[in-house]
């Protein structure tokens, strides 16, 4: 009978968070995440299956992350949009110039297995959905057409933000 984990999940998957934000994907290494989680190599495969595995816990985590800090019950559409931005414009100056972990591992991961491919992609569309929403609540009058332009333009001003802080 296998033991139960005894370790903070939650804990190790925001450390390896850290790491895959600052280092990228690739550059991040089975070490690295070692030491940051403080697990040993056996432990990480049992728990999260892979180095891919544990990439999208910790993509999953990081949206839930800025999307709590985003989205508030009786917070405006606009303001939400407007506090998205603000935490990618401290993500670009404060944090080392890191910028986005989705938009960075939808083009780390374009080429890689597929289950992490889909998973990047999951991430975007709630991405881009949030901002969908958030415009159609703002602007009613607007056609599901001009919506998802406004909403795809959103996500394009944030990849570029997200790139540039990364240059």
């Amino acid at each position: 009978m296998a033991r139960p984990p005894e370790f903070d999940r939650a804990a190790a998957v925001r450390a390896a968070r850290g790491v895959f934000w600052a280092r990228g994907f690739p550059g991040t290494s089975m070490k690295a995440l070692e030491a940051a989680t403080g697990l040993q190599p056996g432990s990480l495969y049992a728990a999260f299956g892979s180095k891919e595995g544990l990439f999208r816990e910790a993509l999953a985590d990081y949206v839930q992350a800025v999307v709590a800090a985003a989205v508030r019950p009786g917070v405006a559409p606009r303001e939400q949009i407007r506090r998205w931005f603000a935490a990618m414009v401290d993500a670009a100056v404060d944090d080392g110039g890191r910028g986005c972990l989705i938009l960075h591992g939808a083009a780390e991961l374009a080429h890689h297995d597929a289950e992490s491919r889909a998973a990047v992609q999951e991430e975007l569309g709630r991405l881009v959905g949030f901002f969908a929403a958030c415009v159609a609540a703002a602007r009613p009058e607007l056609g599901a057409e001009a919506v998802a332009d406004r909403a795809g333009l959103l996500v394009a001003a944030l990849a570029g933000i997200s790139a540039w802080s990364r240059a």
